[in-house]
């Protein structure tokens, strides 16, 4: 994530927005306060569980708006190779911040198997899905962990009850 400030000149919130903050900084802290969680209005069937849509994660983090931040999301291609012969596609997110002009930016690739990139709806998915989770991520937002509980849970191993005679392999 990149943080730059093109404009030192610090200016005071207006009286018709209160809220707005001097810094991108201090907005971001405002926000976090707030403790903004996107409602988990979607449903995946494979997995029996909900989460946050897209839809859901940019209502919840638009409460940033009443600081002074915004956000604007693109897709880009990133050259991953000294000779600029390989790349690959990323969502770009940029947080601004309207009074200092501060920026984060943030860009995550967009994985996929390469039969993918031949279908339209996996590559709306991708990206899609990776505009959500670098939403999250840039503004702390909690999320559920949609593959990283079933992993993390203890395994019980449960063995098989001896009959009475049986060897013990001894």
């Amino acid at each position: 994530m990149t943080d730059t400030n093109t404009n030192n000149k610090k200016t005071v919130p207006s009286k018709a927005h209160p809220k707005v903050t001097a810094t991108l900084r201090q907005a971001m802290l405002e926000f976090q306060r707030l403790a903004v969680t996107a409602k988990k209005d979607g449903k995946n069937p494979h997995f029996r569980s909900n989460y946050s849509t897209l839809e859901s994660v940019i209502s919840a983090v638009n409460q940033g708006n009443q600081f002074g931040l915004f956000f604007t999301q693109e897709i880009d291609y990133v050259y991953t190779s000294h000779m600029e012969t390989k790349s690959e596609v990323v969502v770009v997110t940029t947080v601004r911040h309207v009074i200092d002009e501060s920026t984060y930016v943030s860009k995550l690739p967009i994985i996929m198997s390469q039969a993918n990139y031949e279908n339209p709806q996996k590559i709306g998915s991708a990206i899609t899905y990776a505009k959500r989770y670098t939403l999250q991520s840039v503004y702390g937002l909690p999320s559920e962990d949609d593959d990283g509980n079933e992993a993390s849970k203890p395994t019980i191993q449960v063995s098989k009850p001896k009959m009475k005679g049986e060897d013990d392999g001894l």
